[in-house]
């Protein structure tokens, strides 16, 4: 509830048009809000429950898997089944097809949406869920169009 209420909040059509950050924004501080508070919120929690992940209790033992976009992406079919096997169903061909049209259809622009200051940042907010899902950091605007570099790795999960 409380990720919920902080993207809605974050919602303000004024916030859109504004920075993700200030040159003097610090992390942590009082006066951040909208977009920055939600990501805060969410980062955090997304921390928490891999944390969990990482050193799963008993009960939920057998009862989570982690399934990233981009895994679903490069495999579509192969991720697919695998997490219609963890929950005991069959894949049909018809959600087989509508998976692969769903990740390797015609994208809306054949350039890069690339804003390095705000990848920095969602990097410093994010960092400890990224590096446990694994997720490479940028350090370059180059480097983040390089589109023939892959910045993913084996997750620690």
């Amino acid at each position: 509830i409380r990720e919920s209420l902080q993207v809605v909040r974050s919602r303000d059509p004024r916030i859109h048009r504004m920075p993700f950050l200030d040159a003097g924004h610090k992390l942590g501080s009082k006066k951040e809000g909208g977009a920055l508070g939600a990501m805060e919120v969410i980062c955090s929690s997304m921390a928490k429950t891999l944390q969990t992940a990482l050193h799963l209790p008993d009960w939920l033992q057998g009862n989570y898997m982690a399934v990233r976009y981009e895994d679903l992406v490069v495999e579509p079919i192969k991720t697919l089944r695998q997490v219609y096997g963890f929950v005991n169903l069959a894949v049909s061909p018809e959600m087989e097809k509508f998976a692969l049209n769903m990740t390797s259809g015609p994208g809306y622009s054949s350039k890069p949406f690339v804003v390095y200051q705000q990848i920095k940042q969602v990097e410093e907010y994010c960092h400890q869920p990224m590096a446990l899902l694994g997720y490479e950091r940028v350090s370059s605007p180059e480097e983040v169009k390089d589109l023939s570099r892959t910045l993913l790795r084996k997750p620690r999960l």
